[in-house]
C-alpha cells in the first residue's frame, strides 16, 4: 500500500473521533447558534446513522441541558426572566408533568429550555433534574433522528414532495408563533 494511501487513511481515522465530538459540541452551543433540536437530530441521522446519531444527539441535548441548569442555578436574574416568560407562555396555574414535556419537546415550536425551565423547577435535585431530562430528551433524539436516516434513504421522486410538504407545514406553524421581542425579555422591572 503506497505511503500516501496510508496517510490518507490515518486522516479519516482521525475525523472519525473529531466529528462525533464536533457534532455534540454543536448540539451544546445549538442555544447561542439559534439552531432548532429537530435539525440538528436531523442532521445526525444523516451523518452518523440511526443508532450513533441518536446516541450523540442524547449526549449533546443532555449537556446542553446541564449548562442551562448550571447557568439558571448560579444565575437568579436568569431564572427571574425564564420564570416570567414561562408564566406568559403557560400561564401561571399549569404545571407540567414528564410526559407533557417528554411530547411537549416533540413539538419543533416550543423553545427546548423553556421546557428545561419547567424541569428545573420541579426538581429537587441536580440528580432528579438529570434523571428527568435524560428521559424527556430520547424520545426527541430517537424520532428525529430516525426521521433523518429516513430522509436520507428515501427516493428523490418521494423526498421532494416530503421536503414541500414539511416546508408549507412549518410555514403554517410559523405563523402561529408567539414573538417576544428582544427588549421585553429583558427588560428591568421596577418595583
Amino acid at each position: 500500500m503506497p505511503i500516501e494511501m496510508i496517510n490518507q487513511i490515518k486522516v479519516m481515522e482521525s475525523y472519525a473521533f473529531v466529528a462525533p465530538m464536533l457534532f455534540i459540541m454543536v448540539h451544546v452551543l445549538r442555544p447561542l447558534l439559534f439552531i432548532p433540536v429537530l435539525l440538528l437530530c436531523i442532521a445526525g441521522g444523516i451523518v452518523f446513522g440511526l443508532l450513533a446519531g441518536t446516541i450523540y444527539s442524547i449526549i449533546g441535548l443532555t449537556i446542553s441541558s446541564i449548562l442551562f441548569y448550571l447557568i439558571i442555578h448560579l444565575l437568579p436574574a436568569i431564572e427571574k426572566r425564564c420564570k416570567r416568560l414561562e408564566e406568559k407562555l403557560l400561564g401561571k396555574q399549569l404545571s407540567l408533568n414528564t410526559i407533557q414535556i417528554m411530547l411537549l419537546r416533540m413539538l419543533p415550536f416550543i423553545h427546548f429550555h423553556l421546557l428545561s425551565f419547567c424541569i428545573y423547577k420541579k426538581s429537587v435535585s441536580f440528580t432528579s433534574y438529570l434523571r428527568t431530562t435524560f428521559l424527556t430528551v430520547i424520545p426527541v433524539a430517537c424520532f428525529y433522528t430516525t426521521l433523518g436516516k429516513t430522509i436520507q434513504e428515501i427516493s428523490i421522486y418521494y423526498a421532494v414532495p416530503l421536503v414541500i410538504m414539511v416546508l408549507i407545514l412549518a410555514y403554517l406553524v410559523r405563523k402561529k408563533q408567539v414573538a417576544i421581542k428582544w427588549q421585553t425579555f429583558f427588560q428591568q422591572k421596577t418595583a
